[in-house]
């Protein structure tokens, strides 16, 4: 038998510091420390999949939570599945001291059954916190746009600048690429608000 622990994060720039500190603590040999920095939106994930290849029966895999090992939980339940009746392995979720399969050996064969079903609340409440994380995020991005606060590229004004700018460049005084670099704006920025402008004015767009 032989001890593993995965350790994952969302992004490059979180730390998985706390997790392999636990992995240490509870005697976990480096060569079966599996880290990495990877979305949990699928199984496709480089370190992981080395580690899944490794498994023998009767290994141990150990995670801190839940959802390192996934993010939804159909996801979850599928891959537990394959781990625990496929490659024959104990899992162990250290925040959720009842998700051990190793508890329920001797229990004349329910082992299965009683492990289903706890996995099966425990990841329904992983998934139910994760929509609420979002829900609280959507509902601050509303607040944050109802305060005037504006997400996403800043947007070119026609201003007057512009409309100056734009004349000197019709009456050729100026090249389109001069006239992008006085307004700071992209090529197709600018020819977007070209487009804007002439149609203010009822003129014909300059682009079809």
């Amino acid at each position: 038998m032989r001890n593993f622990f995965y350790a994952r994060v969302s992004s490059k720039d979180q730390s998985l510091e706390r997790q392999i500190s636990v992995a240490k603590e509870i005697g976990i040999d480096e060569e079966y420390i599996f880290i990495e920095k990877a979305s949990g939106k699928d199984f496709k994930r480089p370190e992981y999949q080395l580690m899944k290849r490794m498994f023998r029966n009767g290994d141990v895999l150990y995670i801190k939570s839940l959802d390192r090992l996934g993010r939804n939980k159909q996801m979850i339940l599928e891959e537990w599945q394959e781990l625990i009746k496929v490659k024959k392995i104990d899992i162990v979720v250290l925040d959720m001291p009842l998700l051990n399969t190793m508890k329920y050996k001797d229990l004349n064969g329910i082992e299965s059954l009683i492990s289903d079903l706890i996995l099966q609340l425990l990841s329904y409440m992983a998934e139910d916190e994760r929509k609420r994380i979002k829900e609280r995020q959507e509902e601050g991005i509303r607040v944050a746009i109802q305060n005037g606060v504006r997400f996403g590229r800043k947007k070119f004004e026609i201003d007057e600048k512009f409309k100056s700018v734009y004349h000197d460049w019709k009456q050729n005084k100026i090249t389109a690429v001069e006239a992008m670099k006085i307004v700071g704006m992209k090529s197709n920025t600018f020819y977007r608000r070209v487009r804007e402008y002439e149609l203010s004015i009822n003129q014909q767009p300059l682009l079809s």
